[in-house]
């Protein structure tokens, strides 16, 4: 995703400026995970249960993702229901034998992708994890974590899933406090890709972006950098810089 310029301010303050504003007005979802990039369900049902929880099923020709406590910020697990040419899919009633339980509690259904079905957390501190799941089998494929504006390709094609984004990494500590002990602290702890683990200290882009959100120099440190993933059976990914700083939100 490219970013445009503000004015008067200088381009690097600019950017960081936009970057620090997308995490004060956060977006429902990640940019990127657009209805465009997904498949069109047939339906989008909301109903309530027996039990007074608000359920969203969304519907494919051949499935149904089922969804729980969907007005609340802490969905339930969701349910993948084949159709099998039987009678139509109750919402309001139990998922039934044929469902499959998917682990996604405190993840929301964004869509599906050919054979993929994308879930996201439904709330967040300034990163936005994500799982993929097989559409098939219910089966988590893998999970990974971007960042609001982190999100850059996204193609289905048959068994293979392409992913180009920033992942975001929340740190423990400050950057601008603590400087080059915290970035090997982060690297540590959070097990940062060996490319990305060697690169410097991002101490300039983490003190233009405190000083843009006014943050406190104490305030731990998210970190984000370029990722390209793909999924084919097994998980591929290349990462590199250059590493983005922001101040948790």
């Amino acid at each position: 995703m490219r970013l445009r310029r503000a004015q008067p301010l200088p381009a690097c303050i600019a950017r960081v400026a936009l970057l620090v504003a997308s995490f004060a007005a956060a977006p429902a979802v990640s940019e990127g995970w657009n209805a465009a990039r997904f498949d069109p369900p047939v339906k989008v049902e909301t109903a309530t249960d027996a039990e007074g929880r608000q359920i969203t099923c969304t519907r494919y020709p051949d499935l149904v993702v089922r969804e729980s406590d969907t007005d609340t910020p802490e969905p339930g697990d969701a349910a993948l229901i084949p159709i099998r040419g039987g009678p139509p899919v109750d919402c309001r009633a139990a998922p039934g034998i044929n469902a499959r339980r998917l682990e996604t509690g405190v993840q929301r259904f964004i869509g599906r992708a050919d054979g993929f079905l994308v879930f996201e957390d439904a709330s967040t501190n300034g990163t936005m994890p994500f799982a993929v799941i097989d559409a098939g089998t219910g089966r988590r494929l893998f999970t990974d974590t971007t960042t609001y504006d982190g999100i850059d390709r996204f193609a289905a094609e048959g068994p293979t899933l392409r992913l180009g984004f920033r992942r975001g990494v929340q740190g423990a500590c400050s950057i601008p406090k603590g400087g080059a002990a915290c970035w090997a602290r982060i690297v540590r702890e959070e097990k940062i890709p060996a490319p990305v683990a060697t690169l410097p200290v991002p101490a300039k882009a983490c003190a233009e972006a405190y000083r843009a959100g006014k943050a406190p120099r104490d305030t731990p440190s998210i970190v984000s950098f370029p990722v390209r993933l793909v999924w084919s059976g097994s998980l591929t990914v290349e990462a590199d810089g250059p590493v983005r700083c922001l101040p948790t939100p």
